[in-house]
C-alpha cells in the first residue's frame, strides 16, 4: 500500500537530477553551517598544548547564528524572498570578520604577527634553516644560521594614503588593511571556511530547489536579487571598513606635520588617535619608536616607551652592552603594556643572538631561555635554544626544544613549516648519535625526511 502511495506521489514531486543535486547542496550546505559554528575561525597558540580562538569570533558566531535562525524563521513564516535576503548578507559578516581580528583586536594581531615573522625568518633562504630539508653540516651540526629578528613588527604598513587615492601599487595594502595579511591566511581555522563554503552550497540548492519558474517569480529574479543584495551589502561593509583606515590616515599625516614642526605633544595626541583608529598600529615597531621619539622630546624620559627608544638609540649608535644593560632593567620594571613587552622580548632575543655570534654562547643561552619563559610559542627562541643544546651536548633540552617547536607548528598552514621540522629532527638525530644512541639517531634521522 505504500508503495502504491509513492508511485502516486512521485509526478507531484517532479523530482530530476537537478532536484537531486539541490537537496545535496541543501545538506552538504546545512552540515558545513554546523560546522562553521562548531569549529573555530582562528588558532591563536598560547603555548604548545594551549590553543585558543580570537576573542572577536563569540561576536561574530552570535552574529551569524542569529541570521540564520531569522533566515529560517522568516522561511517558516512564508517569507522566501525576503529570508533569502538574509542568506545573502551572511557572507559579507563573514567577509568582515578578519579586519576584526587583525585591525581591531591589537593583542591577538600583534601576538600572531610576531608568530609569522618568526617563522618568515627561519624558514626564508637566508634565514636560520639554511637550506629546506638540507643535510649539510658545518662541523657537527646541521647548516642553520642564527639570524636576527627584523627590527620592526607590524601586521600592515601604516594608511599614509587615503583608500580613494590609492595607486595600483597600494592596492596590495588595502587588501591587508582590511584583515586579509599573511597572519590571518596563516593561522584561520576550519569554521571560517566552512561558514563561507556552507553559505555558497546553501545559496544554490536553494536557488536550485524550484518546483516551476511560475511559481514566486523566475528563477533568473531570484539570481538577481541575490546578487543585488550581496553587491549593496558588500559596498555598504566596504564603505564602513574605509572609515577607520581614512581617519588613521588623517592622523598619522598630522603627526609627521607635528614632528616636523617640532610639536611633540600634538604629534602624540595625532599618533594615539590613529592607534584608536587602526588598533594594530600600536603594536607597529615604527609607532612605538615614534610614540617614545615624542615622549623624549617631552622631557619624559622616565616613561616605558621613551626608555625603550632611549635604548634603541644607544643600539643604533654601537654601545650594545649599555643598550642591553637599560634592556634588563626596562624588563625587570615590567610587566608593562603587551605591545611593548613584546618589543621588549624581540630585543632580547637579538641580544641572545649577538651574543651567541660573538661566541658568548653561555649569555646567549641565558637570554634565550628568558626570551622562552616571557614567550612560550617563541618558535625562533626555541629553534635557537635547540642548536646550543646541540653544540652543549643537552640531549633532553634538544628532545623538548624540538617536541615544542613540532606541536607549535601544528597551527601553522604553510607548508615551509616542514623545513623547520625537519632540521629539529635533524639536530636531535646527531644529539644522540653524539650520546651514543645509534638506533633512535637513525629513526630521528628517518623522520627528518617525512616531517
Amino acid at each position: 500500500m505504500n508503495l502504491e502511495r509513492l508511485l502516486q506521489l512521485w509526478p507531484k514531486w517532479q523530482w530530476s537530477l537537478t532536484k537531486i543535486a539541490a537537496l545535496g547542496a541543501l545538506a552538504l550546505g546545512i552540515l558545513l553551517l554546523l560546522g562553521a559554528i562548531a569549529l573555530p575561525w582562528m588558532k591563536v597558540p598560547l603555548g604548545p598544548e594551549e590553543t585558543v580562538d580570537a576573542p572577536a569570533t563569540s561576536l561574530w558566531k552570535t552574529l551569524f547564528t542569529l541570521g540564520l535562525a531569522t533566515a529560517l524563521g522568516l522561511r517558516l513564516f512564508g517569507r522566501p524572498f525576503l529570508s533569502m535576503r538574509v542568506v545573502c548578507l551572511m557572507p559579507v559578516l563573514l567577509i568582515a570578520y578578519p579586519q576584526a581580528v587583525i585591525v581591531f583586536d591589537d593583542e591577538t594581531s600583534g601576538h600572531l604577527s610576531w608568530l609569522q615573522q618568526q617563522h618568515d625568518t627561519i624558514t626564508w633562504l637566508g634565514g636560520d634553516v639554511f637550506l629546506a630539508h638540507g643535510t649539510r653540516y658545518q662541523g657537527q651540526a646541521p647548516a642553520v644560521d642564527m639570524e636576527d629578528p627584523p627590527m620592526r613588527l607590524a601586521a600592515f604598513r601604516p594608511p599614509l594614503v587615503a583608500p580613494w587615492s590609492l595607486g595600483i601599487a597600494e592596492v596590495p595594502d588595502l587588501i591587508w588593511w582590511l584583515g586579509y595579511n599573511p597572519v590571518f591566511c596563516q593561522f584561520v581555522s576550519k569554521g571560517w571556511v566552512f561558514g563561507q563554503l556552507g553559505l555558497l552550497f546553501l545559496l544554490c540548492g536553494w536557488l536550485g530547489w524550484r518546483r516551476k519558474d511560475e511559481e514566486h517569480g523566475s528563477r533568473a529574479n531570484e539570481f538577481r536579487l541575490c546578487a543585488t543584495t550581496f553587491g549593496v551589502a558588500f559596498l555598504v561593509w566596504f564603505g564602513l571598513a574605509c572609515i577607520p583606515i581614512t581617519t588613521a590616515s588623517y592622523s598619522l599625516k598630522k603627526a609627521r606635520v607635528a614632528a616636523l614642526n617640532d610639536d611633540a605633544e600634538a604629534g602624540l595626541d595625532h599618533l594615539n588617535s590613529a592607534c584608536k583608529a587602526m588598533p594594530a598600529l600600536s603594536f607597529d615597531s615604527g609607532v612605538l619608536a615614534q610614540k617614545g621619539s615624542f615622549l623624549l622630546a617631552q622631557g619624559e624620559s622616565h616613561v616605558p616607551e621613551a626608555r625603550y627608544q632611549n635604548l634603541l638609540n644607544l643600539e643604533r649608535d654601537g654601545y650594545q652592552h649599555r643598550a642591553a644593560e637599560l634592556l634588563e632593567n626596562l624588563i625587570a620594571d615590567g610587566p608593562h603594556n603587551p605591545a611593548l613587552d613584546r618589543e621588549l622580548t624581540r630585543s632580547l632575543l637579538r641580544v641572545a643572538i649577538d651574543d651567541f655570534n660573538a661566541g658568548n654562547s653561555a649569555e646567549a643561552r641565558r637570554r634565550i631561555r628568558q626570551v622562552c619563559v616571557r614567550e612560550p610559542t617563541a618558535i625562533q627562541a626555541l629553534f635557537h635554544l635547540q642548536l646550543l643544546a646541540l653544540q652543549g651536548n643537552h640531549l633532553e633540552e634538544n628532545r623538548y626544544c624540538r617536541e615544542t617547536i613540532a606541536s607549535l607548528y601544528g597551527n601553522f598552514q604553510r607548508r615551509e613549516k616542514k623545513a623547520v621540522i625537519s632540521a629539529g629532527w635533524l639536530m636531535v638525530a646527531q644529539g644522540e648519535l653524539e650520546a651514543g644512541h645509534t638506533l633512535a639517531a637513525a629513526e630521528a634521522r628517518e623522520k627528518s625526511r617525512k616531517p
